[in-house]
C-alpha cells in the first residue's frame, strides 16, 4: 500500500489545531466566566487602586492647605461687627 499524493489532491491547509490540556481549557473557562483573575489583572488592579489612594490623600492635603490659606486672609475694608445693646427701660 504505498501513499501516493494524487489521492490527496482535494486536500487543503487549515492551518495548525489547537491543543490544550484539561488544565489548561479549564483555567481558560474560569477566566471566561470571571471566576478566576489573573495574576497579572490583579497586580495591575493593585496599582490602579494605590495611584486612586495616593491621589485622594494628595487632594485631602491640598484641600486643607487651601483652607488654612483662606482663613488667615482676613477680608480689608470691613465696619466693625455690628452688637447688640441691652434695651433698658
Amino acid at each position: 500500500m504505498d501513499f501516493d499524493s494524487s489521492d490527496n489532491s482535494t486536500a487543503k491547509y487549515s492551518g495548525k489545531i489547537k491543543t490544550q490540556t484539561f488544565k489548561q481549557f479549564q483555567l481558560e473557562r474560569l477566566i471566561k466566566d470571571g471566576k478566576v483573575i489573573p495574576a497579572s489583572k490583579l497586580a495591575q488592579a493593585k496599582e490602579q487602586e494605590l495611584q486612586r489612594v495616593r491621589e485622594f490623600e494628595e487632594a485631602a492635603q491640598e484641600e486643607q492647605r487651601q483652607r488654612q490659606n483662606v482663613s488667615r486672609q482676613q477680608p480689608k475694608n470691613l465696619a466693625p461687627p455690628l452688637t447688640r445693646e441691652r434695651f433698658e427701660e
